[in-house]
């Protein structure tokens, strides 16, 4: 079953602010149809097909369904160098990925269907591939969002013919900003050899001023629910994985590159998780704990190794899957056009390479703003660090016994102790550790403030790198990312370092790690579903007269209300998606000696969760703008990071915080007052090289072990190589034919 037609059905939803008048709404229209963007429904209008709106003061906004028509879409495809599966007449090669274009349009014809049919037979795609193109077989619905927001995201104000016009003129009246400063003009002019600048370098993009005055409040692709019922079906499914290529088909290759990691992580948890139940179940048996369990560090390193290659093998399905996606020869030209920022701001200048006029903003002043954002984070985790210094007390990690460590005589205080939040966790208190109970009520209390500084930081996080002012989407995420991501891993983290490092009880930290991943699932659970769930159906009861939503293709919306109801959604935000499986990862690898069950308990709530983000991602918020993505970006980094430091990690663990060093070298520990591992004098040193020869050995094995799988499998490599073939002989039989010209015309010359 094809999409549905495109002319009469939108792609993307517009909806208006309860500030935008009912002239600015008629003008918007007029400009967008100007610039080939359809309004094929309206919701909120009395009558029906007519563009009637409510006065400013209602309730109800105004929201508008876009579409456009084929042609401009082939056109804008053409001019954002989309990459699809198209068609060869070389004998040897059926299909190669190519930038479309027009004029070629018939060997990309279907050639995205005919190319999973063949690939069908080297399984390479799986069977049963649900993705839905349009008539002709070239877009799909993700495809068709991407260029239509690209189409609205370059409309300018005016066109480029036009000096002024009604909508310009009541943004003249109203006092917006729409153009380029004069004197920024005529030095552009004089650069391009103009009497005169013209439009296109006055005025700025429609989308940027009508976002940034708060005229228009939410753009996002329409769901078709048809074809996001089939994608549910598959992803519940436990016999099958998710249907990768048709979630990037429908909601763009940023989710699909989410499920297919989440996909990878449950699969590859596996190992580790049957291994670690091994673990588990052989030192009950033996009546061991995991204080001297001599099992346990072997376990450790074996989950290092498999980190190694988990991240290893996820990087190969990276280029596999940005390769059938079509993003594998992804430039920063090429990111600019699908993913330019509306709220990106610079002066305009001549484009050194294309010659091209573009907005610049020079890298020196958002380096200098990076630094200032860093400072202010940083100043923010110390704040987080207080917070944390209390749970630590009040739960009682820190308590008197821990200023009798720091100083028998009393005397010199403990940095981290305080005595009032302390005597909270004494027996008797209302936090008494002796208790199940009440022993639980710091933890909660922690993971509320936890949620509520993330909360807090995620909203500051996103003004400093709006602040920062970078020109693509994928920037400023990554910039967002980053900043969130030392945030939060920071909260989650702290306090298992603590008692690592500081108190060097496995004890502990293993009843924290089991706490925390315990308490963590039920949140997101609780958090991402279940409470959005409810606060919708709460939401469905209170607007009383409002028809039920139909199960359609949305081939007519405007009676329905459809198109308002997702507008009304909350806006879907990955990160939190992203930042669960990472902190997952975490505790699966950098704590792996002293909670080998972790991964094995992971897989049941991965399995769960793919599931639940599915349904989520269908029924809670709105439709996410699909983004052009190579890759995960920033989280691989992490990733990287996050495997290279557990080698450290479950060293120290294995030397210093539990006494599974000294069930292998008993001799070089004793112990002290309080019941803790202590080195022995004498051996300090031995045991220390120990300790720092194995973690370099894991380091050199990794590195080996790393270098022996290639990043990108050898039958990608095989067809990356067949284009840029193809390429270099159609440009050589451009130059034959062009140097026959040539010679046919030196000839005739000389015989005249």
């Amino acid at each position: 079953m094809p999409l549905p037609p495109l002319h009469s059905n939108p792609v993307l939803l517009m909806r208006f602010a309860p500030k935008a008048s009912h002239d600015l709404i008629h003008c918007v229209i007029n400009r967008l149809t100007q610039g080939g963007i359809i309004v094929v429904t309206s919701e909120n209008d009395e009558a029906k097909g007519k563009y009637n709106f409510h006065s400013a003061g209602e309730d109800r906004p105004v929201v508008l369904g876009l579409t456009t028509t084929q042609e401009f879409l082939e056109n804008e495809a053409e001019i954002a160098n989309l990459i699809m599966p198209c068609r060869t007449n070389h004998e040897n090669i059926t299909f190669v990925m190519e930038h479309f274009t027009v004029a070629s349009r018939g060997n990309f014809i279907n050639a995205s269907k005919d190319m999973k049919n063949l690939a069908e037979k080297g399984k390479r795609w799986r069977k049963g591939d649900i993705s839905e193109y349009d008539s002709d077989g070239l877009f799909t619905h993700a495809e068709r969002a991407i260029l239509l927001e690209s189409m609205l995201n370059f409309l300018l104000v005016l066109d480029n013919a036009d000096e002024s016009s009604d909508l310009s003129k009541l943004f003249d009246s109203m006092g917006v900003s729409y153009r380029v400063s004069g004197n920024l003009m005529k030095s552009m002019a004089a650069k391009l050899h103009l009497k005169k600048p013209s439009s296109s370098l006055t005025t700025t993009s429609l989308c940027q001023v009508l976002k940034t005055h708060g005229f228009v409040d939410v753009i996002c692709p329409v769901h078709i629910p048809s074809i996001r019922s089939k994608i549910e079906r598959k992803t519940f499914s436990f016999i099958s994985p998710p249907p990768l290529q048709a979630i990037r088909d429908y909601y763009g290759e940023a989710v699909a590159f989410y499920f297919a990691w989440m996909h990878h992580m449950t699969v590859w948890f596996m190992i580790p998780g049957i291994l670690g139940l091994f673990v588990y179940l052989l030192r009950n048996f033996r009546g061991e704990t995991i204080e001297d369990c001599d099992f346990t560090p072997l376990f450790g390193i074996v989950a290092f190794l498999w980190a190694i290659l988990c991240v290893r093998f996820w990087e190969r399905k990276e280029a596999r899957l940005s390769y059938q996606f079509g993003t594998f020869a992804f430039t920063t030209q090429d990111r600019v056009k699908f993913g330019q920022r509306p709220n990106f701001e610079g002066k305009m200048r001549l484009n050194p390479v294309t010659g091209m006029m573009e907005k610049y903003y020079p890298a020196y002043k958002r380096r200098i703003k990076v630094a200032v954002s860093a400072f202010v984070t940083i100043v923010l985790l110390a704040g987080a660090s207080v917070i944390m210094v209390i749970s630590l007390n009040v739960q009682g990690y820190i308590s008197q016994e821990d200023q009798e460590r720091w100083d028998p005589s009393g005397e010199d205080a403990h940095p981290l102790y305080f005595p009032w939040f302390a005597s909270l966790a004494d027996e008797g208190g209302i936090f008494d550790t002796n208790s199940y109970w009440k022993s639980m009520i710091p933890a909660l209390l922690r993971a509320v403030a936890v949620a509520t500084m993330n909360k807090q930081y995620s909203k500051i996080a996103e003004q400093l790198s709006e602040w920062e002012n970078h020109e693509t989407l994928v920037d400023h995420e990554n910039s967002l990312i980053l900043k969130r991501l030392l945030f939060e891993t920071f909260d989650a983290y702290i306090i298992l370092f603590y008692l690592a490092i500081y108190e060097r009880n496995i004890t502990m930290l293993r009843a924290e790690l089991v706490g925390a991943f315990n308490v963590d699932s039920l949140r997101r659970l609780f958090t991402e579903s279940i409470l959005p769930y409810i606060k919708r159906r709460f939401a469905n009861k209170k607007s009383s007269g409002k028809s039920k939503k139909k199960d359609d293709d949305l081939a007519d919306t405007s009676s329905d209300g459809v198109l308002t109801v997702e507008a009304g959604l909350d806006e879907y935000d990955q990160f939190d998606d992203y930042i669960e499986m990472l902190i997952q990862f975490g505790y699966v690898t950098l704590f792996a000696s002293a909670y080998p069950l972790a991964s094995f308990i992971a897989i049941f709530g991965n399995i769960c969760e793919s599931r639940s983000d599915a349904w989520k991602l269908g029924h809670l918020y709105r439709m996410p703008n699909p983004v052009r993505r190579s890759d995960i970006g920033t989280w691989k980094l992490a990733l990287r990071v996050m495997v290279w430091t557990s080698a450290l990690t479950n060293c120290f663990l294995f030397a210093f915080t539990s006494n599974q060093m000294r069930q292998w070298f008993p001799s070089n520990f004793t112990t002290d007052n309080f019941g803790r591992p202590m080195l022995v004098s004498e051996n300090a040193h031995e045991t220390v090289l120990i300790m720092f020869a194995i973690e370099h050995a894991l380091f050199l094995i990794g590195l080996f072990v790393r270098s022996l799988v290639d990043k990108t499998p050898q039958d990608v490599v095989i067809e990356i190589e067949k284009r840029q073939w193809l390429h270099e002989s159609n440009l050589a039989k451009a130059r034959l034919q062009s140097t026959k010209v040539i010679d046919r015309r030196c000839r005739e010359k000389k015989a005249d």
